[in-house]
């Protein structure tokens, strides 16, 4: 898998915490996802400062104000960031859609790729937020699994426990978003050639509605450890145009919630995204290097079209009808 990594960019700050577990955290992500993917990475050191992390990022872009951004976050919390910049072109005959593009697959790359080297890492995608408590994830022993996993929402489950035509997956089908995997394990079944051929539509199953989700699911086999969902609380922010009070959210997002997954078009990052619900991000962005970038504008038309739904819940009806107007000439 080395032909894949163009570069890699390694940073470390000064000083490691002595007697303390070690925990490495991976993120795939292409260049709209890399100021998420930084305030997520803040969010956890900020909230963990009990564990010794090494973060691992694996891109298809980078640039000297990303990497300088990441280094003053490595030096800032004491930590050991890697990026790995890497070339898409393996990814060209996987299939994507409007809602995921090629990066989706730089999960599996990164599975591959560090199993060669680490026995277990925990995977997030640049949408989770922490706000509790990662220690747990130290504290896990796996036998012949090949993951710690959360169940996904209920819909999905039997949705996609009837569109895989596997039954007894309902109940048991994971959130990809957050997962705990045995490397050790993912090596010794030699995983990636079976995951592409599931990516490729070569089995079965077909070609897969959420790409390597479902190729995920499958080879693991419910095979797995199951978590509570405070480990991967979905949240989407689309809640927001329909809670006049922006109150809602805390039903879903409660005092044992430990990471937030903001779901859907509209991210914690998003300019027009300023409510109560989206703080903890707020809160990790402001307290890291990461506050010298600016909130998100719509760059893609489905982002444009929630651009000027949540102006309209703001209150904020001037830019809202300008917003929609710019929305329906790109349209």
């Amino acid at each position: 898998m080395n032909e894949f990594i163009k570069e890699r960019f390694f940073f470390e700050g000064e000083e490691r915490k002595l007697n303390v577990p070690e925990l490495n955290v991976s993120y795939g992500i292409d260049k709209n996802f890399l100021f998420g993917a930084g305030v997520s990475i803040s969010s956890v050191l900020l909230n963990n400062p009990d564990i010794n992390f090494i973060f691992h990022v694996f891109t298809d872009y980078v640039d000297d104000d990303y990497l300088e951004t990441f280094k003053k976050t490595a030096q800032q919390f004491s930590t050991s960031i890697i990026i790995y910049h890497i070339d898409p072109k393996y990814f060209i005959t996987l299939p994507t859609s409007a809602f995921w593009s090629y990066a989706t697959y730089f999960r599996v790359l990164s599975f591959e790729y560090l199993s060669k080297s680490i026995s277990t890492l925990l995977y997030l995608d640049a949408d989770v937020v922490c706000k509790g408590s990662l220690r747990m994830f130290t504290e896990i022993t796996f036998n012949n699994e090949f993951a710690a996993v959360i169940p996904d929402n209920e819909y999905t489950q039997t949705a996609s426990a009837e569109r895989l035509n596997i039954p007894e997956m309902n109940g048991h089908y994971f959130n990809a978003g957050v997962l705990y995997v045995n490397l050790k394990k993912w090596h010794e079944s030699k995983l990636t050639p079976y995951l592409l051929k599931l990516l490729r539509g070569e089995t079965d199953y077909g070609l897969l509605k959420y790409l390597d989700q479902d190729a995920l699911n499958i080879a693991f086999n419910m095979n797995n450890i199951y978590l509570s969902k405070d480990y991967d609380r979905i949240y989407s922010l689309k809640n927001e145009l329909y809670d006049r009070t922006h109150q809602e959210f805390k039903k879903t997002i409660t005092d044992d919630t430990v990471l937030i997954h903001y779901t859907g078009i509209t991210k914690p990052w998003h300019s027009w995204s300023l409510y109560p619900s989206a703080i903890f991000f707020n809160i990790a962005r402001e307290s890291s290097p990461w506050k010298t970038y600016p909130l998100k504008e719509a760059r893609t038309v489905s982002e444009m079209q929630k651009k000027y739904k949540h102006l309209f819940a703001h209150g904020k009806y001037v830019k809202a009808v300008f917003s929609l107007l710019k929305y329906k000439i790109k349209k």
